[in-house]
């Protein structure tokens, strides 16, 4: 006991008060689509097709990237013989659809040397950032507060996302500052945290799962394989892909897996207290802004380490 104490002194407090901060090494990527000539040699590369070409007509091509479909694996990134693609550095990428974590650029293709030149930026179909996080708000208006009650449920995953999930309830992240509790029961949460693509023997759990789960019942789904069906793709003999192709999704959560940061950053999005932003880059989806300049419960005393039960439950 006096050993346990007594490390937890000479550790002393190692909660990040500004988790956001940080910066990995290694986002997504990043394409300057000026410099880009859609030479296909990048979607050539890409595991789960989150790079698409299309050809529409003959003097035109279109380039897409969907980040609901990137693991990161940064291929793109050396392939690219223009050098167009970099790493990017951000991991703060939640949306609230699919289509706004997807972006679409139109080129005009020389017929004489079959090369393209980038002409512009497509509009994608459905709500704007911003008319979905209204939405968003609205539903849950006088409903979440300034807490929230939080059951996961694995619908599939590697355990890749899970791991990253247990790690926002250690002294480092420790998400309960914020007013957020994982809860062993969906009968007594507000959000489903939802892992992995949905396997066909996880269908029906999962929707009785949700239908258990009081209104506004705000669904994250979290990882490449919970946004897209990620490597595993969709509407195969054992995965019927994403969860929103089971139970409507609210917010999703990028990443392969997505880093306890971003994690935390789509439930602070579900609670309307973080602004979504559906690319790396941020343009177009609302002013960004340090976690202290939004509204919220103010935090609790910073754990220590060694000092709180870290575990969370994953059964359904």
């Amino acid at each position: 006991m006096f050993r346990i104490l007594s490390k937890s002194l000479k550790t002393g407090i190692v909660t990040k008060k500004a988790p956001f901060t940080a910066r990995p090494p290694f986002g997504f990527p990043l394409i300057d689509f000026k410099a880009c000539t859609a030479c296909d040699e990048c979607v050539r590369v890409c595991p789960t097709e989150a790079l698409q070409t299309d050809r529409p007509a003959a003097d035109r091509k279109t380039l897409s990237l969907s980040y609901a479909l990137c693991i990161q694996c940064r291929e793109c990134v050396e392939a690219c013989p223009e050098r167009a693609i970099r790493p990017g550095r951000e991991f703060e990428v939640a949306a609230y659809s699919r289509e706004q974590l997807t972006q679409h650029a139109s080129f005009d293709v020389d017929g004489a040397t079959g090369r393209a030149s980038f002409r512009g930026m497509e509009a994608l179909p459905g709500p704007s950032v911003e008319e979905s996080a209204a939405k968003l708000k609205e539903r849950i208006k006088g409903r979440l507060g300034r807490s929230l009650h939080v059951r996961q449920v694995d619908a599939g995953s590697c355990n890749g996302c899970e791991l990253e999930i247990a790690a926002t309830a250690n002294p480092v992240f420790d998400l309960e500052r914020f007013g957020i509790h994982f809860v062993a029961s969906p009968r007594h949460a507000d959000v489903l945290l939802v892992t992995g693509p949905v396997t066909r023997n996880m269908e029906i759990a999962l929707r009785r799962t949700y239908e258990a789960t009081p209104e506004p019942r705000v669904v994250v789904a979290v990882g490449a394989c919970g946004c897209s069906g990620g490597i595993f793709g969709e509407g195969t003999y054992a995965s019927l892909g994403g969860v929103d192709r089971v139970v409507p999704v609210d917010v999703y959560v990028r990443g392969c897996p997505p880093r306890p940061h971003a994690i935390l950053n789509g439930l602070l999005v579900a609670m309307g207290i973080r602004e979504a932003r559906g690319r790396p880059d941020g343009r177009g989806d609302g002013a960004r802004g340090s976690l202290g300049d939004r509204a919220g419960p103010a935090p609790a005393a910073h754990a220590r380490a060694g000092s709180r039960d870290t575990r969370v439950k994953h059964d359904v």
